[in-house]
């Protein structure tokens, strides 16, 4: 999608490289890729990216069969036999732009989480300079250029992981690596996902920053977006998701853990 339309102030339509699509009702569910598009929007959404890297390993007989996560390691049993680890302090965090952009709104999750961050400074930075922010719908944006996000895994917080955890668990001490691999984490100021519609613009919904969240409370949170963009009883409270607590003075209050 490249762009939302309007008219007489509510959604229209939407635009995507194949054309326009009528509508009166549209929900921006774009991940790490949300605050751009919100940005060519005129919309301001505070969201940055955090990489994170796991490994999947080959099947392991006699190994847990419940789910931890821990000091310096996290896994889970896939239904395969193998399981997934990863670090909980892999959490790589690349300065770019909107690192500056959004850099007083984070503070205080830089105070809760620094023990669990690494900030790197790398080619991402010019990258993520030289996209364009603001874009007309006739030209090719830059989700068109890079269709998909495919960071280079980072072998060493894993590494760590699986050596911690071959020590806690010997079950694991000839644990074979199958893959790697990495994605970055939408995440909000205060590690909240922003449920919500924009105030601004009628009939334009946002559900994105899940900070990691995303599967374990995707279906809640589809529940409670689909009856805000009906009209319906929200299934909960909806003001704790609200875009504009990060705009209204409130205080951002982090969640620790995340």
């Amino acid at each position: 999608m490249r762009g939302i339309e309007t008219s007489g102030g509510k959604i229209s339509g939407v635009v995507t490289e194949r054309g326009s699509i009528a509508c009166s009702s549209v929900v921006l569910a774009g991940g790490a890729w949300s605050s751009l598009f919100a940005r060519n929007a005129g919309i301001d959404l505070p969201q940055l990216k955090v990489m994170n890297t796991v490994i999947r390993t080959k099947p392991i007989e006699g190994g847990p069969e419940h789910t931890l996560y821990g000091k310096d390691f996290a896994f889970r049993k896939r239904q395969d036999g193998g399981y997934t680890i990863a670090s909980r302090y892999d959490n790589i965090v690349e300065i770019v732009p909107d690192s500056f952009r959004y850099m007083l709104k984070f503070l205080p999750a830089l105070k809760s989480e620094w023990r669990s961050l690494r900030f790197r400074v790398s080619g991402r930075f010019l990258e993520e300079g030289r996209m364009a922010q603001r874009w007309r719908m006739d030209e090719e944006t830059p989700f068109e250029r890079c269709r998909v996000l495919d960071p280079k895994p980072s072998d060493k917080w894993t590494n760590h992981a699986l050596a911690q955890l071959r020590q806690d668990y010997p079950v694991f001490a000839k644990a074979e690596i199958e893959q790697r691999w990495a994605g970055y984490i939408d995440v909000s100021p205060d590690a909240v996902p922003v449920i919500s519609p924009v105030e601004e613009v009628p009939g334009f919904f946002i559900a994105t920053g899940f900070s990691g969240h995303g599967f374990g409370i995707g279906p809640g949170a589809g529940r409670l977006m689909a009856d805000l963009v009906t009209g319906h009883t929200p299934c909960v409270d909806p003001t704790p998701f609200r875009l504009s607590r990060f705009f209204d003075g409130s205080k951002i209050e982090v969640i620790s853990g995340v």
